[in-house]
């Protein structure tokens, strides 16, 4: 299933529905219904069905709901492609990890009342919400029998409606980094509900919140192996460029365009010695990155787009020097290893959403209309031309260079 179709359903049902859902509450006097705000939280479900950039952002407030009910007691609701990170990150027991397929309304459908059963069987006590606006999460999150619901709330029109469903109403903060806000989602299902949206507490520094991920020894022997088979040597410094080119179809402007990742990978190869360029992609972009390949046409540039498994990536990242790519979620994976990661944000902020790590580089024009995605206009756009992402190749490659040339750790040898 498309996720413009996705979001049209999250529209068009999602709307209406949250409206009567809301006429029934408060008809009912369901949210009155004994005190939320006494009961310690036993078993909590959290929801975070897409962003798999925004699951490494996670765990300062993964660290906040196990302190509150315990590892064992918390359940993640989220897409199956985002299973296997999940369960790399290990924030939760791979058990306690429920998951919904996309690939087809139909088992959308069927998956999504399977997890509903599965929350009631376990007498889920209190749901976190972390989708921001989404609606199909927060009838989930009603339906599921959580008395406690955590979510955030558009209390002056700060957001897409989605009713009056939750019981503890957090107001976003655009003016935080998408870990901090997180973080304070957390925080808030310990709160009394009458308390909010007022958190009164400093959220710590975003940058504060990382940790790397150690291949295991056969990851790493088999992603060297692969490196041979395409023509690596030690000798190498690789360098991994990710066209991100499936992404396009969920907000095509964020996309650097392949011509200019075709430029950036001729003038490595020209300029930097030893280079060998890899092109990283998923399943969905093979014929498209083939095609990127074929245009820079060089022996020493291969495509391995739908080659790796998500642990497989991160093998690869520990072995190279430096990743480019735009603003999406292998950005956020490559923090979790020493590669430097150079990313280039355009309609979305980096404020918000900027890869944490000691070794992220951002390329940000701050153009008058950037950002124009945010989670309040449900990250859509009338623009049809990204000028934001006019960010020349060239000026790309001087500081891919002054990178290389500082030395920094990431050469196939040393990986």
């Amino acid at each position: 299933m498309k996720v413009s179709t996705m979001r049209r359903l999250d529209s068009w049902i999602g709307v209406p529905l949250c409206c009567v859902a809301t006429l029934f509450l408060r008809a009912t006097r369901l949210l009155s219904r004994g005190d939320a705000s006494e009961e310690r939280p036993r078993k909590l479900l959290v929801i975070k069905l897409s962003e798999l950039g925004a699951l490494i952002v996670l765990r300062p407030a993964m660290r906040v709901l196990s302190e509150l009910a315990g590892r064992d007691q918390i359940f993640f609701l989220v897409f199956a492609e985002s299973r296997p990170l999940l369960e790399l990150l290990d924030y939760i027991p791979a058990q306690n990890i429920i998951t919904i397929r996309a690939d087809s309304l139909g088992r959308f459908l069927r998956d999504f009342l399977g997890a509903l059963r599965r929350c009631r069987a376990l007498k889920i006590d209190c749901s976190i919400d972390l989708e921001f606006f989404s609606r199909v999460t927060a009838l989930f999150s009603l339906l599921s029998g959580a008395r406690r619901r955590v979510g955030c709330h558009a209390y002056f029109g700060e957001g897409p409606y989605r009713g009056d469903l939750l019981t503890h109403r957090v107001k976003f903060n655009p003016h935080l980094h998408a870990a901090q806000m997180l973080e304070t989602l957390a925080s808030a299902a310990a709160m009394p509900p009458s308390d909010l949206p007022r958190m009164p507490f400093v959220p710590a520094p975003a940058e504060s919140r990382r940790w790397s991920h150690a291949s295991a020894p056969e990851e790493s022997s088999k992603i060297a192996t692969k490196l041979a088979e395409s023509g690596v040597t030690d000798r190498d410094l690789l360098i991994l460029l990710n066209a991100n080119i499936s992404d396009s179809e969920l907000l095509p402007l964020r996309k650097w365009s392949d011509s200019n990742y075709a430029e950036l990978a001729k003038l490595i190869l020209a300029g930097i010695p030893g280079a060998f360029v890899l092109l990283t992609g998923g399943p969905g972009d093979v014929a498209a990155v083939a095609s990127l390949e074929r245009r820079i046409g060089s022996e020493r540039c291969r495509s391995w787009a739908g080659e790796t498994s998500i642990r497989e990536l991160l093998a690869l990242y520990n072995k190279a020097c430096v990743l480019v790519t735009n603003d999406s979620g292998p950005a956020h994976f490559a923090t979790l290893t020493g590669i430097d990661v150079l990313v280039l944000f355009g309609p979305e902020t980096p404020q918000i959403w900027r890869p944490l790590g000691e070794k992220v580089h951002v390329l940000y024009r701050g153009l008058a209309c950037s950002p124009c995605f945010t989670v309040t206009n449900g990250r859509q756009s009338a623009c049809r031309r990204n000028v934001c992402l006019d960010i020349p190749p060239a000026e790309v490659y001087r500081i891919l260079q002054q990178i290389v040339d500082r030395g920094l750790p990431g050469r196939l040898a040393g990986g």
